[in-house]
């Protein structure tokens, strides 16, 4: 967990390369009396026969978080819109990691990979067209399957939906085209080297077709990707819930039933809730609580600094 949620940071730093405020998170061990380890498991990485380099980590053992399977997260704001479209704030990329995969990732060495395409990107000579291939025998956590109409139809979206925030990431795709099940062409109006990293943030996130046709400009209120967890329930200023997703493609590879995401504005009020065990997990504590978070044998302090 501690791996995606500093990959949101690193998302964006790759579409955006300006560097941010430390980040930091507090874990809990107290209530953690195993490893949380890799959440998802395989989730960020395609098969070995998919093209990405490297190798993704063994699976840890599975913990036992908070006893029950479940992760609670503080939070230091509530996140906007949880429709990737429309999103734009940085805390709700901490949602979206879990539960709505995107085209591409971002490594630990900030290295763009596959994770819904099965390969990099093939550009023209000109540099005008990009094929994207896609992985296969893939659904969506309400079981619609995974495909190139899927991924046109989310790129669309987020192309030409009023209001949307990734129209002006996408301002150089000037169409997108199906060529089969598993492959989508897109056309530029220039050469946009850009585009891979952008595809690695909202941008590239992918959304269930039956949910959007079903739902449309109300998709933020009942969410569906693919992903390792998926939507269950949203408290407007408490609370964020997702449930494992037994649809994901590595469904036996995640290690948690739950994770709830409590939103706790006051700083003071994360620490108190960390020490007293009410939360696993906290981000951005407060300075003035380093000290006293470092001495406390129940916690262990992490910190990332994007660039």
């Amino acid at each position: 967990m501690l791996l995606m949620l500093f990959e949101t940071i690193r998302g964006l730093t790759m579409a955006q390369r300006v560097r941010l405020t430390l980040f930091v998170l507090v874990l809990a061990l107290a209530a953690c009396s195993q490893p949380v380890g890799d959440v998802t498991g395989g989730g960020t990485a395609p098969p070995a026969d998919a093209g990405q380099t490297g190798e993704s980590a063994a699976p840890a053992d599975a913990g036992d978080a908070g006893g029950d399977g479940e992760l609670i997260i503080a939070i230091a704001e509530e996140p906007d819109d949880l429709d990737p479209t429309l999103a734009r704030t940085l805390v709700g990329r901490m949602v979206f990691v879990n539960m709505c995969e995107k085209l591409y990732d971002v490594d630990a060495d900030l290295e763009v990979i596959p994770q819904l395409a099965a390969e990099l990107p093939e550009v023209s000579d000109d540099g005008l067209s990009v094929t994207i291939p896609l992985r296969s025998d893939i659904t969506f956590n309400d079981g619609t399957p995974f495909d190139a109409d899927a991924v046109a139809q989310s790129l669309e979206r987020h192309m030409t939906l009023e209001g949307s925030s990734r129209a002006s990431e996408l301002s150089q795709v000037e169409s997108v085209a199906v060529v089969d099940d598993t492959t989508v062409e897109l056309t530029l109006s220039e050469p946009f080297t850009a585009l891979t990293s952008i595809l690695a943030d909202r941008s590239g996130m992918i959304m269930s077709p039956q949910a959007l046709d079903e739902l449309g400009e109300d998709f933020g209120e009942n969410p569906v990707c693919v992903g390792p967890f998926q939507f269950v329930e949203r408290q407007a200023q408490d609370r964020i819930v997702l449930e494992r997703a037994d649809d994901y493609y590595d469904a036996d590879q995640v290690q948690l039933d739950r994770i709830v995401f409590r939103i706790i504005t006051d700083a003071n009020a994360r620490t108190a809730n960390l020490r007293s065990g009410d939360v696993d997990m906290a981000e951005r504590i407060a300075t003035t609580d380093v000290d006293q978070i470092e001495s406390d044998s129940n916690l262990q302090l992490f910190t990332a600094t994007a660039i």
